[in-house]
């Protein structure tokens, strides 16, 4: 039996986690098959479209002799930023980019790339490291031909869209997130303003009960959502979708768990802490972290936690 009271949220025990636990896995494989029918091609298409911009913006000026207004307004163009930096061979990231630039630790800031000096480094930086094999043209300062073209925006759109994909992924945290706080809306809490900055560092600034914080540091730590009950407790909800028995370790018992122990020390026994997560994890894990005193909330079954903050507020 579930075991749920007004001191905490609902503990599972070892039969009923391994069966949740299951349930998640099979949403996650779910998920994950729809991708290439769904996601993946809108990423694709999105990316065909980025490259097909740049190009059309680059085909502008002579091979060799870039413009520097259209440089600059590729380079303040995030879409086509993107796309630009992965135009090399292999694609490069940001930070890189900059580094080779200006061979320095400082990072390029973007008011430095409208400086026509800098933007037509950056651009120049980029035709140097271009993919012979995909941008063939670029190393002889020719025209490209139209087979090259298409060619061109079909295989890097092929490279960049599963990069856009994974950082989709990443973010399915968020989602989840959002499907609490709606949620938490229709049990009637208010989402409030954080004070002194997001940065909670004293009961006094915690939020009353009826009430929660969006995204806020917790006596320096981050956490996703903060929600306020009776008697002065406080609920710490931490976010976290795995897509891997290795990487459930690191969300749950790493991340989620060593921030508690920091919680409980600063604030006391009045912090209750909750893992909200979904996709892949071992049971092991999942016990362990309820054992150190994390009480997990299954994205796909919020009711049993609900039911109990209905206690407590």
């Amino acid at each position: 039996m579930l075991r749920n009271t007004a001191e905490h949220p609902p503990v599972w025990p070892d039969e009923m986690l391994d069966e949740q636990r299951r349930t998640a896995i099979n949403i996650f494989v779910d998920r994950r098959l729809s991708e290439p029918a769904g996601a993946y091609l809108r990423h694709f298409r999105e990316r065909k479209h980025a490259v097909r911009r740049l190009l059309r913006a680059v085909s502008a000026f002579e091979p060799g002799n870039p413009d520097p207004d259209v440089v600059r307004r590729i380079l303040r163009d995030g879409e086509l930023f993107d796309a630009l930096r992965y135009v090399a061979g292999p694609p490069i990231s940001e930070d890189d980019l900059y580094t080779l630039v200006t061979r320095s630790a400082d990072r390029l800031k973007k008011s430095d790339l409208l400086r026509d000096e800098v933007a037509m480094q950056v651009f120049g930086m980029i035709c140097r490291l271009a993919d012979p094999h995909r941008f063939p043209w670029i190393a002889t300062g020719r025209r490209p031909r139209y087979h090259e073209l298409r060619n061109a925006v079909l295989m890097t759109a092929a490279v960049h869209a599963p990069q856009t994909l994974a950082a989709e992924r990443r973010g399915y945290g968020r989602t989840v997130e959002k499907m609490l706080k709606d949620r938490l809306d229709v049990l009637g809490l208010r989402c409030v303003p954080t004070p002194n900055g997001g940065k909670i560092n004293a009961p006094k600034l915690a939020p009353d009960s009826g009430q929660y914080y969006g995204e806020c540091t917790l006596y320096g730590r981050r956490v996703d959502i903060l929600i306020g009950t009776r008697h002065g407790r406080i609920v710490a909800v931490e976010s976290k979708d795995s897509n891997s028995a290795v990487n459930s370790v690191k969300r749950v018992a790493n991340d989620t768990a060593g921030k508690g122990e920091k919680w409980r020390k600063a604030y006391g026994e009045q912090v209750v802490l909750v893992g909200l997560i979904s996709g892949v994890f071992k049971l092991e894990t999942l016990k362990a972290a309820q054992d150190s005193g994390l009480y997990l909330v299954w994205a796909h079954d919020l009711e049993p936690f609900i039911a109990w903050l209905e206690q407590v507020l």
